[in-house]
């Protein structure tokens, strides 16, 4: 899978594992859902109630990870690739604060 949903603290943001980076910004819920309808259309939606039951046990819609913070762990999403604290991912994409 190459876009996993993650949510940190009360925002919701697609990571991309194929770049090791958001690909949004945060959203709250209702607009992450709107987002995610108008981006993969009825057939995305299909699992998107059993992903979001993962992100909101977990913090991530990932298989493979336990937590938002082991999504990120190894985030390329700073300036020339930086890898960004979870605080700073945060920060950056949800609360759009320059870092």
């Amino acid at each position: 899978m190459s876009r996993i949903i993650v949510k940190l603290k009360d925002y919701y943001f697609e990571y991309s594992t194929i770049v090791d980076a958001p690909v949004t910004y945060g959203m709250k819920r209702d607009e992450f859902e709107a987002y995610y309808r108008n981006e993969y259309g009825k057939s995305g939606m299909e699992n998107f109630s059993s992903r979001m039951k993962r992100v909101d046990q977990k913090g991530t819609s990932s298989l493979y990870h336990n937590c938002a913070e082991e999504t990120l762990k190894t985030n390329l999403a700073g300036h020339n690739g930086e890898n960004l604290t979870v605080e700073e991912v945060y920060k950056f994409y949800c609360l759009r604060d320059i870092i």
